[in-house]
């Protein structure tokens, strides 16, 4: 009989254990679908921006949401990996994730503070062509309004007897 009890009160044990533990991360899932809506939906935001090729003035406050959106993830993670059983390995990968997408931010946001000019000095478009001879005083060439059509071998026309 008193074994009997002791397999009750061990199984009554295990049962009321895989319960807690399945509520705990019920728990857990509603915790990260919060968690992770916001960073998905900052996500798409961006994403779309990105699609529809947007200026630096437009990416980078949509990059700092995302930023912020990912460093709460990955707080996120660090603080609950044993309750909710995230490998270590999940939460190596979103620390990595999160420190390029600073990375990239800080460059955007740079290109932005510098009025859409590439970071490092750079222009952000090549400059038009013949700046440089403009600016000397020097000609490329001929102008495309000053050209005389005639000649009885201007063949350039598409008419030889011109």
């Amino acid at each position: 009989m008193k074994k009997l009890t002791l397999a009750f009160a061990t199984s009554a044990i295990l049962v009321g254990t895989a319960l807690s533990t399945g509520a705990a991360l019920a728990d857990c899932q509603s915790d990260v679908a919060s968690v992770r809506g916001e960073l998905e939906e900052k996500g798409k935001a961006l994403q779309a921006a990105i699609k529809k090729k947007a200026d630096p003035q437009t990416l980078c406050p949509l990059f700092r949401a995302y930023a912020t959106a990912e460093s709460k993830w990955v707080k996120f993670l660090g603080d609950n990996k044993d309750w909710c059983q995230i490998p270590p390995q999940a939460v190596d990968n979103a620390t990595k994730g999160a420190k390029k997408t600073v990375e990239i931010r800080n460059k955007i946001c740079e290109a932005a503070a510098n009025g859409g000019a590439a970071p490092g000095g750079g222009a952000a478009k090549p400059p038009p062509q013949g700046s440089m001879s403009s600016a000397l005083g020097i000609t490329t060439g001929y102008s495309l309004g000053s050209q005389k059509s005639g000649g009885v071998f201007d063949t350039l026309n598409g008419n030889a007897l011109k």
